[in-house]
């Protein structure tokens, strides 16, 4: 936080209500001028320090916990509708992951070639990696829906025959129906390209969903079998660099409808939803 951050919090702190009836109010109450002088003082010395005083510090420090933990309590309630909207087939999948990577971590902490600072960085890559895992299960399933609800053979078979019908129309004769097919048939054209487009992100949702669960093998087979411990760190991260660019894309899917969430914030979330 900067300087005129904290101030900016400070003015509208319990501090400053306090700091302002004890000291304007106070030297207005005297109704003298000196009283008046004393208490304007005492209040312009009171932003000077106490933005900088232990007590508004601890202040600060108590709220910023409390705002982070009612965003956690919020991501765990959205977390969890996620995952109560999927097939069983899929929670279980997700579960698995979830517990692999748990495992993973576990033998992170008791590796005491790690030092703690790796191991809560590797912890918290790997939290972030099953929150986009569980993204990708999310929307691979809201494609699935939408796929089967849309059959491109029957779409093409009624823009054909709405063509059919709309090249029969004379020029200048029944301008309101030529106007209305027009309208349907750019309609029908715009949910077969939707289709189309949805078939093409279910192929590469599908493929990063086990592209993750590679990559959570792979880091437990390289780490138990590497001498270097700290060398896994380069991996998970150039990994992570990578699963960036997944999550950008799936921000900008319209079949996407899980929140951005910070990682710091994913990585500070117990991995298993029921928890």
């Amino acid at each position: 936080m900067t300087g005129l951050e904290k101030l900016k919090v400070f003015a509208k702190s319990p501090h400053h209500l306090w700091l302002g009836l004890l000291t304007l109010g106070v030297g207005l109450a005297t109704v003298n001028g000196i009283g008046m002088i004393a208490g304007l003082a005492a209040y312009a010395l009171g932003w000077i320090y106490l933005p900088d005083s232990r007590l508004f510090k601890n202040w600060l420090a108590t709220r910023k916990q409390g705002d982070e933990g009612a965003k956690l309590r919020q991501f765990l309630f959205q977390r969890r509708q996620i995952y109560d909207a999927l097939r069983s087939s899929t929670r279980a999948r997700y579960d698995n992951l979830a517990a692999e990577i748990e495992d993973l971590q576990e033998e992170f902490h008791r590796d005491p070639r790690l030092n703690a600072e790796i191991v809560r960085q590797r912890s918290e890559r790997l939290s972030n990696l099953a929150w986009t895992y569980l993204r990708l299960l999310h929307t691979g399933e809201m494609l699935d829906r939408f796929i089967e609800s849309e059959h491109p053979q029957e779409l093409e078979r009624k823009i054909a025959a709405m063509e059919k019908e709309l090249s029969a129309i004379g020029t200048g004769s029944k301008a309101s129906l030529a106007e209305s097919l027009q309208s349907r048939l750019s309609s029908l054209k715009a949910r077969l390209e939707k289709r189309r487009g949805a078939e093409e992100s279910r192929e590469l949702t599908a493929s990063e969903q086990e592209r993750i669960a590679e990559l959570v093998k792979l880091f437990r087979a390289d780490h138990l079998a590497s001498r270097d411990a700290a060398a896994l760190s380069h991996e998970i991260d150039g990994a992570a660099v990578q699963l960036d660019r997944t999550r950008e894309w799936l921000s900008g899917l319209e079949f996407d409808t899980s929140p951005d969430i910070p990682e710091a914030l994913a990585a500070a979330a117990p991995l298993k939803v029921g928890q």
